[in-house]
């Protein structure tokens, strides 16, 4: 099972304070450290939704959640063996979070259209531009190919060239790679708002899923409803 959320600025009135009671001092001196105010508030907004859906899951206080950084800097649940999972994502004035009880990734990009020339070639190999038909086209495979990553944990350590999708994610598509961390795995591709297109990656065939769109002033009355 997983659940896949998004949230947007403005915050409500009220709501940065008590995004920052989610979460630990640490990350809370991290954020404001951010030059521009929209981006410690989208910062914010992702890690403090986060801490908040995954607390009484754990049986934790929000800013209690143990969090820890892999190696390539993917965020992880500090715990052995742990049965959840989660990934976070932000541009523009939105958040994509996906947790789940698999390995997830998410992402999410705000489209910055037209493409620039030469980034569909340099993110991408032969065998996926025969689907690579316009501008979306592109900013599905990019969404794909990021979430695969973040998925893998690796990032863009992993160029995007060293990976492609067998189809167009929006209908669902395998990961091709010599990276065996990569194979195999599983892309699905929306477009959840206008000028926004997000994806979610797992590890094996999922149904089509549904984003849960939350105003910020909905978020400390809300829980995880169908994370079983």
């Amino acid at each position: 099972m997983f659940s896949v959320y998004s949230l947007s600025l403005p915050l409500a009135p009220g709501l940065e304070s008590w995004l920052q009671d989610q979460i630990p001092d640490s990350l809370r001196a991290t954020i404001a450290r951010r030059q521009r105010q929209s981006d410690q508030h989208l910062s914010l907004l992702a890690h403090g939704a986060l801490r908040h859906f995954l607390a009484p899951l754990l049986g934790c206080a929000p800013h209690a959640v143990p969090v820890k950084s892999l190696e390539h800097g993917k965020p992880v649940l500090d715990l052995d063996n742990p049965d959840l999972h989660f990934s976070l994502s932000h541009s523009g004035d939105r958040v994509l979070l996906g947790i789940a009880d698999q390995s997830i990734g998410v992402d999410i990009e705000a489209m910055r259209l037209p493409v620039r020339a030469g980034l569909v070639e340099h993110c991408s190999v032969h065998a996926e531009r025969a689907w690579l038909k316009n501008d979306l086209d592109f900013y599905a495979l990019w969404c794909g190919k990021e979430a695969a990553l973040k998925h893998s944990g690796t990032g863009f350590h992993i160029p995007p060239q060293e990976l492609w999708l067998n189809a167009h994610p929006q209908g669902g598509c395998t990961v091709q790679s010599t990276h065996p961390i990569l194979q195999g795995l599983v892309v699905h591709s929306s477009r959840p708002a206008a000028n926004y297109t997000a994806a979610v990656c797992l590890n094996t065939p999922f149904p089509s899923w549904t984003i849960r769109f939350l105003d910020s002033a909905q978020l400390p009355d809300s829980q995880l409803t169908d994370y079983d």
